[in-house]
């Protein structure tokens, strides 16, 4: 199945593309064979308020919560150093749940980082306006309409927003209508379609069919992210695209759960280090595969990006500084 990359995909999503933007970071990787954060990935809770069908993390066991003081702090101000451009903030669980997010979201704007923030919506009376608009972007997990979610929206300055939906069984023109109606009352800035990616590469597909069809049928602000696991030579992303998660532990993405759709967890044996030992791990060389991803990784959905850094690596790609800035939130990617 052929897709084409629409520009909402390459704005809104994380194509790989976005990495060509970074010159000093690629030029770094390519000739020292060392890496420097462009964006940190923090899932603060595993609490949630709901239980999606479809959720990669429905399953979670037992109930983790970061502390902001001594695993979130002092990692911010290590990777700052390394001159770190963002932050996105998820689950885990329902970020808007975390004790501490009203501070964590000013921390990270006091240390002039770009915030993305993806929610499945039903908190938001929670906080001000004051503090959401200290967000770059958000996006709204509008499935949770289907779970028994109420989702009132701020209207919010400066703040690209967006909703992400997950075609399931579930899905009807009733909730399309809805969510339609919904984006065009909040005017957001895209929805983006996608199938449940936890499944077999057989039923994805499927799904992809069908998310092309209604994306097509409903046009702008929809648009269909083609996302497909396969398994990459390598796994490089991680070293620019790190995540916190709520454990704890340094992982080299948010999506390792896929690798295991009966037990969906964030396994120890994936972890890259401790957030404590972070400086540790930028001070090595990067030039080893952060997984190993035939034995390990074999539903990565990341394989259009890892290959790309593989192919930087290997000086296969000329990095440019004179490539024209075309895309949105570049840092996110």
């Amino acid at each position: 199945m052929r897709h084409k990359v629409s520009n909402q995909e390459r704005c809104f999503t994380s194509t790989g593309e976005k990495l060509l933007y970074h010159t000093k970071e690629m030029l770094k990787f390519q000739n020292e064979k060392k890496a420097s954060p462009i964006v940190l990935h923090i899932m603060p809770t595993s609490m949630c308020n709901l239980r999606c069908e479809f959720c990669s993390v429905k399953d979670r066991k037992v109930c983790e919560i970061l502390d902001f003081e001594t695993q979130i702090k002092p990692l911010i101000e290590e990777l700052k150093k390394r001159d770190l451009k963002a932050v996105i903030i998820s689950g885990g669980g329902e970020p808007l749940l975390y004790r501490n997010f009203r501070e964590l979201i000013e921390f990270l704007h006091k240390k002039k980082l770009e915030i993305g923030l993806i929610t499945n919506g039903t908190l938001l009376p929670n906080y001000n306006k004051d503090l959401l608009e200290k967000l770059t972007w958000l996006r709204i997990s509008i499935n949770s309409l289907e779970y028994g979610g109420i989702i009132n929206i701020p209207k919010l300055n400066n703040v690209t927003l967006g909703f992400s939906y997950i075609v399931t069984e579930k899905t009807n023109n009733n909730m399309l209508k809805k969510i339609k109606d919904l984006a065009i009352k909040n005017k957001v800035d895209y929805i983006r379609l996608l199938p449940d990616c936890a499944q077999s590469q057989e039923k994805i597909l499927e799904g992809h069919k069908k998310v092309g069809e209604i994306a097509k049928k409903l046009g702008s602000p929809f648009f269909h992210q083609y996302k497909l696991p396969s398994c990459p030579d390598n796994c490089f992303l991680g070293y620019f695209h790190p995540v916190l998660y709520c454990d704890g532990n340094i992982y080299p993405c948010d999506s390792l759960v896929l690798n295991d759709h009966d037990n969906q967890q964030f396994k120890k044996s994936f972890r890259i280090c401790n957030a404590k030992d972070i400086g540790k791990f930028y001070d090595n060389i990067a030039n080893k595969s952060l997984v190993d991803t035939k034995r390990k990784c074999p539903n990565c959905v990341f394989e259009r990006q890892n290959n790309l850094l593989s192919d930087i690596k290997n000086n296969k790609i000329k990095i440019s500084s004179n490539i024209k800035n075309e895309i949105k939130h570049i840092n996110f990617i």
